[in-house]
């Protein structure tokens, strides 16, 4: 298991996205870290945003870039399972 991964789910559909972020958190350790790159649209990065929070999760940054947005999303030992 990981503490920090890096997934870059630009172009991706949202349930695509959605699923391959699902399949990677699984694989960081409670208290790791996931930062998605994601397409700088604005409804992609607050239904994930949306999606972390209802997991558990907490968001504890985003960085906005000209070309694309980072999330950075905290597995916390706290988060529900699906």
């Amino acid at each position: 298991m990981e503490m920090f991964k890096t997934i870059d789910i630009r172009g991706l559909s949202f349930f695509s996205a959605l699923q391959l972020a699902s399949q990677e958190f699984n694989r960081i350790k409670k208290n790791g870290i996931l930062e998605l790159i994601v397409d700088k649209k604005r409804n992609i990065t607050d239904a994930l945003a949306k999606w972390a929070k209802n997991q558990g999760y907490k968001i504890s940054d985003i960085e906005d870039d000209p070309r694309m947005v980072r999330l950075f999303i905290h597995k916390s030992s706290r988060g529900i399972k699906v």
